[in-house]
């Protein structure tokens, strides 16, 4: 049976025995990455907000960014030796608390971090995002761009001009297709801070009610105490979709 195999089929099992049953995929890796935007920041002028910035992570030593204070077992981990490769960090998003009890060998975890991510395939590719990241930042700069046109940017609106401009017609909030497109940016990214899925105490049960289209509007586009500003993350038409989907009959808070 062994010599009916041929060459090609012998590699094939090899290769599916050393590398993993999916390939990483860094463009869906940003997608999903958006669920990380309100605590995390990432590029050249990255800043800490509620997470650390995320800027250069892979091969960063664990809790030694600087300028975030993080929890006391993230901190122990880095200094027991914990550097983060991609693969440490998908092991990391399954379950941060249990990542660092089996780390340390400890009972109780204080890093800050609640969020999991159980999805395989997307941890790997939020992992495989953020490298990339890291290797576009450490590039080389550009050659000489002497000759290329140059672009003039148009004046952008403010973000007061922005809230000002939003009118929601009845039309628009009973949509179908905005109540579903509004929909699913909510439990891809709303639900992990309001909601049947929040962390208790993270942020107050919405009573969408109470609230004016408009109202809604403007917390998401510019975001309200530690609740960040989406308008970085979302286009004016998918939060105005998130609008419709929060004052239609369906909505789950």
């Amino acid at each position: 049976m062994l010599r009916s195999l041929s060459i090609s089929s012998i590699f094939a099992v090899m290769t599916l025995a050393v590398f993993p049953a999916y390939a990483q995929d860094v463009a869906a890796g940003e997608k999903t990455f958006k669920k990380c935007v309100a605590c995390h920041d990432i590029g050249a002028d990255a800043k800490n907000k509620v997470g650390p910035a995320l800027t250069g992570v892979i091969g960063r030593t664990a809790g030694t960014y600087a300028g975030f204070k993080y929890g006391s077992d993230l901190v122990a981990a880095g200094e027991k030796g914990l550097v983060w490769t991609e693969e440490k960090l998908a092991e990391y998003l399954e379950d941060p608390k249990q990542f660092l009890r089996d780390y340390l060998g400890d009972t109780g975890a204080s890093t800050k971090m609640s969020f999991k991510l159980k999805d395989e395939t997307a941890r790997a590719d939020v992992a495989a995002f953020l490298a990339a990241q890291h290797e576009a930042t450490n590039a080389p700069a550009p050659s000489d761009t002497a000759g290329e046109v140059a672009k003039v940017d148009e004046p952008a609106m403010s973000v007061e001009d922005v809230i000002a401009a939003q009118e929601f017609s009845e039309a628009f909030l009973s949509d179908p297709a905005n109540v579903e497109a509004g929909k699913e940016i909510w439990f891809a990214q709303c639900t992990h801070c309001h909601g049947f899925k929040a962390y208790p105490g993270k942020a107050p049960k919405l009573k969408p009610a109470k609230y004016k289209p408009t109202f809604v509007f403007k917390r998401v586009y510019k975001g309200f105490k530690k609740m960040p500003a989406w308008k970085d993350t979302y286009s004016v038409d998918e939060i105005r979709q998130i609008v419709a989907y929060v004052k239609s009959p369906e909505f789950s808070p």
